[in-house]
């Protein structure tokens, strides 16, 4: 497993916090996923072998965020 920090920018409230984490949550290879919305950041543990982290970071743009880094 591999734990990457992904900045993101667009997100406002609970609403977006959840939307974020139930979006990446669902990617087969994501084992976890905590947001930090005061941070504006997803820490998000994955599988490698499984799922790229451009992958992810696709998933949260789709989602309606811009990821930073």
């Amino acid at each position: 497993m591999t734990t990457e920090v992904i900045k993101i920018e667009g997100m406002m409230c609970g609403h977006c916090q959840a939307n974020v984490e139930k979006s990446v949550g669902s990617v087969t290879g994501v084992s976890e996923v905590k947001v930090d919305l005061a941070a504006k950041q997803a820490t998000v543990t994955f599988d490698p072998d499984i799922v790229s982290l451009d992958a992810i970071k696709a998933v949260v743009t789709d989602a309606g965020y811009t990821v930073v880094a």
